[in-house]
């Protein structure tokens, strides 16, 4: 983060949320976890935001539902405890960690059922070999590499129109809900670290610095810092803007189901 914004730093009424890439994963063809390096990454990364976090920090770890997302968080909340002696030493309390919908993955709308891309690709792969239905001839517009490591297809998916998968902007909106959420009931220098997936994270700060900067590194950090008036400074890179939390989903976006789904 820029200058003065260290994780565990906020001011009064501050808060931070580390949005967290999950570790390599063996490949996207199936809802997998990490591999060996993956592992390392989250470990590396661990290590890291536990020599910055100070005294009177309270950490939250809210993830993604999926098994890399999972995986990682478990790691890095397990090397972060190794690295301080404890859940709660020196005033710093690491949370448990529990799923959260707000950063899931990229959906897919799978017969009338959002889905994780996870799910839509094990359904796409199961098919017989012939004319596709459209769902899945849109799928394999946006990835035919499934176990690629790269997650390519996400490019393609922030600058095409689809039909069935979550548009970017709905997913930027979701990561906003939930930062939003775990604002609400903050205790002081509350710190969240959030694992979760590069595609809702490019749409997240694609919308805010207004253009792509590309895949995130497994494990790189987009960091944001939410004030009491709700400005917020989102930090990715060299990339540093200064906005506010949107206030609410905008009115072409069911709130009711935005909200309630996967709780």
């Amino acid at each position: 983060m820029g200058s003065g914004q260290g994780a565990g730093q906020p001011g009064h009424g501050e808060y931070d949320v580390v949005l967290l890439r999950h570790g390599e994963t063996v490949g996207y063809d199936a809802d997998h976890g990490l591999t060996p390096l993956g592992e390392e990454q989250a470990r590396a990364r661990g290590t890291a935001l536990a020599a910055e976090l100070k005294p009177g920090t309270t950490v939250r770890m809210p993830h993604a539902r999926t098994a890399r997302g999972t995986a990682t968080a478990v790691t890095v909340r397990a090397t972060l405890v190794e690295a301080l002696g404890g859940e709660a030493v020196e005033g710093i309390e690491i949370g448990p960690l529990y799923p959260e919908p707000w950063f899931d993955n990229l959906r897919f709308n799978l017969h009338g059922e959002a889905v994780d891309t996870s799910v839509a690709v094990t359904t796409r792969l199961g098919l017989p070999d012939g004319e596709l239905p459209d769902w899945a001839a849109e799928y394999d517009r946006f990835d035919t590499d499934y176990r690629a490591f790269a997650g390519g297809p996400i490019e393609y998916w922030l600058h095409n129109p689809t039909l069935y998968f979550e548009p970017p902007h709905v997913a930027a909106h979701r990561f906003w809900r939930g930062i939003a959420t775990l604002g609400a009931d903050r205790p002081d220098n509350l710190v969240a670290v959030v694992c979760t997936h590069s595609a809702p994270m490019r749409a997240f700060i694609a919308t805010a610095i207004g253009s792509d900067p590309g895949e995130p590194e497994n494990l790189e950090e987009i960091r944001v810092r939410v004030r009491p008036d709700d400005s917020a400074t989102v930090t990715y890179r060299d990339h540093v803007v200064h906005m506010h939390v949107p206030p609410q989903p905008p009115p072409w976006i069911d709130r009711a189901w935005f909200e309630s789904f996967g709780r």
